[in-house]
């Protein structure tokens, strides 16, 4: 494995010594996607969060300052992130209105209708079985929750060849905007909407649970 490949698998699980700082690096690099897709949602203030895939936990701090009397959950498969997620975090977990805990997006650690939104930014890619774990997570929203996606970058020719090259070294499967509509309501969520950054090859995507 060449050293930007190796670079590149650390996006999908970081582990070991640059666990931590990818990261950090996942928190600056993404922010601007990040707010980019909350602008396609409403949070209330006493809104109970999960953030799936929290990675460095720069998007749950983002959340967290906008739910003063709610909470938010963030989870990651990739332990050796989450020290960094609670750093990150420490005022909010001390308040006790943030959490991290260890966990697949496959088998969440929580009970049905638990959450008025979850959030998954930059992690839908990496997911083992979309359909099946969008089920997942519908599990766990309340009646009437709210689902947000937002990736850096969708299937689109204009950057077949970089997202190729990408996909390849981080070991990612991009979706078309019409594929992830199809598969948010394969896993029945209504009121699916997709919206694009086609210039940036952004998306965004919104599902709420009937």
């Amino acid at each position: 494995m060449g050293m930007i490949q190796g670079v590149f698998k650390q996006f999908r699980k970081p582990t070991g010594w640059l666990a931590g700082l990818t990261a950090l690096g996942m928190n600056r690099e993404h922010e601007k996607v990040w707010r980019w897709g909350l602008e396609h949602i409403a949070i209330q203030p006493d809104d109970v969060i999960l953030d799936v895939g929290c990675g460095g936990g720069g998007a749950v701090k983002i959340l967290a300052q906008a739910v003063s009397r709610g909470k938010v959950c963030g989870v990651d498969y990739a332990e050796d992130v989450l020290p960094t997620a609670r750093r990150v975090n420490r005022a909010f977990i001390k308040q006790g209105r943030v959490e991290i805990e260890h966990g697949s997006v496959s088998d969440l650690p929580f009970l049905d209708d638990t959450f008025d939104l979850a959030t998954a930014f930059e992690t839908t890619i990496f997911w083992p079985s979309l359909v099946d774990d969008l089920r997942e997570v519908r599990r766990v929203l309340k009646p009437g929750g709210t689902l947000l996606i937002a990736n850096e970058a969708y299937a689109d020719a204009r950057f077949e060849e970089r997202n190729a090259r990408w996909a390849r070294w981080a070991d990612f499967q991009l979706q078309t905007p019409e594929e992830i509509r199809q598969c948010l309501v394969e896993a029945r969520y209504a009121e699916v909407e997709i919206d694009t950054a086609p210039d940036n090859n952004w998306i965004a995507a919104t599902g709420k649970k009937g």
